[in-house]
């Protein structure tokens, strides 16, 4: 008798952590669905106006307009973008000069570099149509 009551102890308390792994597993998803981006103000491309917002697109000089993926731009340039490898904002081989349009920064990147004419694709979001390119030494 006292066997089978610590068995079914022991079913429930398995049932139990498996049940708040559950929960656990889902607020984390939640959190990372609902996670928001880094308050950073918008960057406007130099000579951009202020036009009324867009549908974001991404040209790229020398391949033209893209298809957009979700998310930030480096989604999007990805295989043009060679020497992107830390994916964070530290390394820099996502850099790419912003001719036209806005971003929103989605976390604050640590490689160095010109934020008046450039952008690193894996911090930023386009927040409507963009024209970029990628340099010669990039």
């Amino acid at each position: 008798m006292f066997a089978q009551i610590l068995l079914g102890l022991g079913l429930l308390s398995l049932v139990a952590a498996f049940g708040m792994t559950l929960v656990g597993v889902g607020a984390l998803w939640g959190q990372r669905a609902a996670r928001k981006a880094v308050p950073v103000p918008a960057v406007a491309a130099p000579g951009a106006g202020a036009a009324a917002p867009l549908a974001p697109s991404v040209v790229l000089e020398g391949k033209g307009l893209l298809p957009l993926e979700q998310g930030v731009l480096l989604n999007t340039l990805w295989e043009h973008l060679p020497g992107a490898d830390c994916q964070e904002g530290e390394c820099g081989g996502c850099k790419v000069r912003l001719l036209e349009g806005q971003v929103r920064w989605v976390r604050e990147p640590v490689a160095q570099f010109d934020r008046s004419t450039h952008i690193l694709a894996c911090s930023c979001e386009p927040l409507g149509p963009v024209r970029c390119a990628v340099d010669a030494a990039a």
